[in-house]
């Protein structure tokens, strides 16, 4: 990774919603919140790591740290999708 790549740790919904955790590698805590907060609305996802500036035209690349919330089995390249989609939104 180069000095200017931004990475950050986010929860990516199977639905391609995400939430920013910070720069730093999240708590087992705050791993557990997101996970029950996802749980608590039958949603499911992965806690994933970004590598890029969100708001940059340039591709920014996820990694699947772990799966959390809802037993359910999400799709990662469903959720990857849905994700790229919102992001075209919030950045054009």
């Amino acid at each position: 990774m180069s000095a200017g790549t931004e990475q950050r740790w986010i929860v990516l919904g199977d639905d391609g919603r995400h939430v920013s955790l910070g720069r730093t590698e999240p708590s087992e805590a705050q791993v557990k919140a997101a996970s029950d907060a996802l749980a608590a609305q039958g949603l499911s996802g992965w806690l994933a790591r970004m590598q890029g500036d969100y708001y940059s035209r340039r591709k920014v690349t996820l990694e699947p740290l772990q799966r959390i919330g809802a037993a359910q089995e999400p799709d990662w390249q469903a959720a990857l999708s849905a994700f790229d989609a919102a992001r075209q939104r919030a950045t054009h």
